[in-house]
Parts: structure tokens; sequence; C-alpha cells
């Protein structure tokens, strides 16, 4: 054979457009949605209530806070219903916190790493997957509330796929990124309930972004979770078009971010099986 066939036959079999490329990424989707469907199973395995448990859930959680924080508190959603308000922070926080909880999920599935390979990266990717059947019963829920409370989508409901693609973008990215750093490290996974209650209570989940004070503004345009929440009132509760170039920027951001956690557990996915 040929240096040049030799060549040719590589390039078919590693080209990002290849058959065998395609067919492998085909293969990997369905892993992830078989995962993400074990996952949901597990979850809601036997309830006879099954998903009304998600949807009650935050329900229950929503109205707690609405009746603390403004009727206690005293804290209004500017000129936004303080009920709508809150659903729109809550339904966006517990997507992101689901990435969060993909901390521990290859230690979760040390029994399957070692069985057989896969792209690591598909286990943290499908509790992200899982997670979109929250998110899409939380956005049903807010548009629900919202019109109950006198809100009627305008135009700019056309702005949330991309507002939604820069939280899908930064969970996964982060989710994957914690997922290998605590294999070997595994005081992140100790660390986690106490980052996601500092994070929370650091996001204008509960209270306006213009409530924070003027020395830590900048938190709201670098915080991600809070970049998306405010987007996301815009867009649905306030009839306004969201801030474009900060959504725009927080995407190439949380793609290299996404980019780069995968390139990483690859460069050291030969060592996680020896250590989980």
């Amino acid at each position: 054979m040929s240096e040049a066939t030799v060549h040719s036959s590589v390039v078919r079999r590693v080209g990002p457009f290849s058959v065998s490329s395609l067919r492998r990424a085909r293969s990997e989707a369905r892993l992830t949605v078989s995962f993400a469907r074990r996952e949901l199973h597990s979850k809601y395995r036997q309830s006879a209530l099954s998903l009304f448990w998600g949807i009650m859930q935050p329900v229950l959680l929503v109205l707690v806070y609405a009746i603390i924080f403004s009727q206690i508190l005293n804290v209004d959603g500017g000129s936004i219903p303080y009920l709508s308000f809150v659903v729109a922070g809550i339904v966006i926080w517990r997507y992101f916190n689901a990435g969060l909880q993909q901390a521990t999920s290859f230690i979760d599935r040390s029994s399957v790493l070692s069985k057989v390979y896969f792209r690591r990266e598909i286990i943290p990717l499908s509790g992200c997957t899982a997670a979109l059947v929250d998110l899409g019963v939380g956005l049903i829920a807010m548009l629900v509330v919202a019109f109950v409370q006198g809100i009627v989508p305008t135009m700019t409901l056309a702005a949330l796929p991309l507002v939604l693609a820069v939280l899908l973008v930064y969970t996964t990215a982060i989710a994957i990124l914690l997922a290998t750093i605590t294999v070997f490290v595994r005081d992140v996974a100790h660390a986690m309930p106490t980052i996601s209650q500092v994070l929370f209570l650091a996001s204008p989940i509960l209270y306006p972004a213009a409530d924070i004070p003027s020395g830590l503004k900048f938190l709201g345009i670098v915080n991600p979770v809070a970049v998306v929440a405010e987007a996301t009132r815009a867009v649905v509760l306030e009839g306004s078009w969201p801030k474009f170039g900060l959504l725009l920027v927080h995407l190439c951001i949380g793609t290299t971010l996404l980019v780069g956690s995968v390139v990483y557990l690859r460069s050291i996915e030969d060592r996680i099986v020896d250590v989980v």
C-alpha cells in the first residue's frame, strides 16, 4: 500500500465529516439520551404521580419564597408582579443548579466507566439533558403564571432561544468541568452545597438586579446566572429586548469554556477509571 493510500485512509477515518464520524456522533447522541432517560426513571421511579412532582416541587418552593420575600421582607419585582418575577428566576436557577449537581456524576457512574469505553463527557451531558424536562415544564409554568397575572407575550419572546442558549452552554460546560475536577479533588463534592447556596443568594433570583449595591454591580454582568435571569424576565415578562451584546459575549465565553472543558477531560480521561 502506497503512502498516499495510507494517508487517504487516515483522513477518511478521522475527518470530522466522515461517515464513521457521523455514525459515532449519532451513536453518542443515542447513548446520551439513553442515560438521560435512565436518570429520569431513577429520579421518579416508584412514584405514582411521576412528573407531577417535577411540577409541584418548584411551585411550592416559589410560593414559600414569594410569601417570605414579598410579604415579610417587602421585596418587589419592580414593574413585574413578584410571583412571575420569582418563577422566572427559579426556573433559570433550577436548570443551572442541575449542572452543578453533576459534580459527582463520574464517581456515581464509576461501575459503568470501568466496563465499556465511550466519550466520558456523555455522563454529565446526559444529566443536563435530563434536566431539560424540568426546564421545559418550568418555562410553561412561567408563561402560565405570567398570563394569569395579566402579562401577555410580545415579539420579544423571539429572543428567548438566544437567552436559553447561553444558559445551556454555561451549564453543560460547568457540569463537565466540575465532574472532571471532582474525580481528582473530592473536596469539591463536599463544597458544592455551600457554593451552590452562595451563588444562589449572590444572583438576582429573589430580588431585582437594581437592588444590588453600586459597588457590586459588576456581579450582574460577570455572573451568567444573573445575565440569563434578567434577560429572561426582559423578553418574557417586560416585553423588552435583552442586552444582545452582553448575551453574545457570554455565549462566546460559555462556548470557549465548554470546548476547554471537553479538551481537558479528554486529555486525562485515561486516568479517570483508575481513580474513581
